[in-house]
């Protein structure tokens, strides 16, 4: 049973909005776990459960851990959320400027896993953090040992990183790029692997978190390296009551902070869309105080932004100059030319446009800090065969717009000045209408990267490709590696 001490922290923790929603995983398949007993010696009674290992993997059922491991944990069965409520953190960060960030106390989350109707805590990483170590007995049975309290850093700072030529990086919204099974090989060319784990979601400063240790070990070991994403939600209103609360942010940047030494991140990716036009020189501000404190940790700063063109809360809430300035790299969103939601069809991603985008963002970014930004995926349009009215839009993959080609027999033609196939068709008076990414769209876009200068392209994203995509992007930035080395 939780004390009654923990569940009035919890109670106040969630009034001040301090607390953290977990994120929710799939169910996983049992039989790819090993079963085992986890002794855990609490008095004079020892505490037995059985747990799920797979590897380095230890998944322990939600309320052993929060009654037998660690109390400060609190598992809400409503509300399916794990919080870990931490007034006096009994650790450091990796150095010690960072470490008065910590006194004031913050609350994480931790997404678990459900299996045969039961909810599971991964220990994966977490270890350090609770201050316990597993230890393995003869017999194979688990025995939870409590490392002493003393004052212990999560992790060592990350030496300095440099590139050796131009940066390929992918969105990872799914986690496939790093399969949890360990299968697969590294994916030739590409670098860095960014998946989508955290968002702030309340006004107090919350940062949800979907983090995965396993993830980033089998990142590792293949050689890749983790630029974690973290959006504002996309909310305007929200990312304003962010930026006028210093107390809400600095919640924000205490969590990163954990996150990336718990997790032994290599970058934090900035996702900061549609924000009001006025908040701008407070989002600069923002972004320069997240990217003062994780350079202390030798964590990589990168920010994504759209293309600089009309729209106030999508592309005139950016001060480029000023955002440049405190980040390590920014990705110019060079792709959704024809939103989604346009009652007019059009590409994803025409060349000329992809260009444009490139030229205007370059008038305020540097080409050494710039990615290009690369679509994976496309749009077929719906409309009337007598173009009265207005188009409707579904999103494809490649494999998708490959099937439905193959299928429908179509007829593709290349648009010299879009660098893209085009196709149509009409059917039950409707006309449908596809301008196609595949690797000759790809290829031409990435040819602007060594004219251009640019220090390389991140994707969106990852499971919207053809697996033939990546020898065209490594072929890609090669020659413009030796191309702007020459020019030097």
């Amino acid at each position: 049973m939780k004390s009654l001490a923990v569940k009035v922290t919890v109670w106040l923790c969630l009034l001040t909005g301090f607390l953290l929603p977990v994120a929710w995983g799939q169910d996983n398949k049992p039989e790819q776990w090993e079963k085992k007993q986890l002794i855990v010696y609490n008095g004079a009674v020892p505490a037995k459960e059985t747990v799920l290992s797979r590897g380095p993997e230890l998944l322990v059922p939600v309320q052993f851990a929060a009654s037998y491991i660690d109390q400060r944990l609190y598992f809400d069965s409503d509300e399916k959320k794990l919080y870990l409520y931490l007034p006096h953190p009994e650790f450091r960060l990796e150095t010690p400027a960072l470490d008065g960030r910590l006194f004031e106390g913050l609350t994480l989350n931790f997404p678990t896993r459900r299996l045969d109707g039961i909810d599971y805590l991964n220990l994966q990483g977490l270890q350090a953090l609770l201050g316990i170590r597993v230890e393995a007995q003869d017999d194979g049975t688990l025995v939870l040992v409590p490392e002493p309290q003393k004052k212990r850093r999560l992790a060592e700072k990350r030496p300095v990183w440099r590139p050796a030529g131009k940066l390929n990086l992918v969105w990872d919204a799914l986690g496939t790029a790093v399969p949890a099974d360990g299968k697969g090989e590294k994916i030739a060319g590409l670098e860095i692997v960014s998946p989508t784990w955290f968002s702030i979601s309340s006004e107090g400063g919350l940062v949800s978190s979907k983090a995965d240790a396993a993830y980033v070990e089998e990142a590792h070991r293949k050689g890749y390296k983790v630029w974690a994403l973290i959006s504002n939600s996309f909310d305007k209103d929200l990312t304003r009551q962010i930026l006028q609360s210093e107390d809400a942010q600095e919640r924000v940047i205490r969590q990163l902070l954990v996150y990336s030494s718990l997790y032994h991140l290599d970058g934090i990716n900035l996702d900061f869309e549609n924000i009001y036009r006025e908040d701008k020189d407070k989002l600069t501000r923002f972004v320069s105080r997240i990217a003062t404190a994780l350079r202390e940790q030798g964590v990589v700063v990168s920010l994504d932004m759209t293309v600089p063109q009309g729209s106030d809360t999508w592309s005139q809430c950016y001060d480029r100059k000023g955002l440049t300035a405190v980040v390590d790299y920014v990705m110019v969103m060079t792709y959704d030319e024809t939103w989604r939601s346009s009652p007019r069809s059009g590409s994803v991603a025409s060349l000329n446009w992809v260009e444009r985008g490139i030229q205007a963002t370059l008038a305020e970014v540097p080409a050494e800090k710039l990615l290009l930004g690369l679509p994976f995926y496309m749009r077929e349009w719906e409309e009337p065969a007598d173009g009265q009215g207005p188009a409707k839009a579904t999103t494809l993959s490649m494999v998708d717009a490959e099937r439905k080609i193959r299928e429908k027999n179509l007829t593709l033609q290349w648009l010299e000045d879009k660098g893209q196939y085009y196709t149509e068709y009409y059917e039950q008076d409707k006309r449908y209408r596809i301008w196609l990414e595949d690797e000759r769209s790809i290829a031409a876009k990435v040819a602007l990267v060594g004219p251009y200068r640019l220090a390389g392209v991140a994707s969106w994203r990852k499971g919207f490709e053809r697996e033939t995509i990546w020898p065209v992007i490594q072929a890609g930035l090669q020659p413009a590696t030796h191309g702007a080395a020459k020019a030097k």
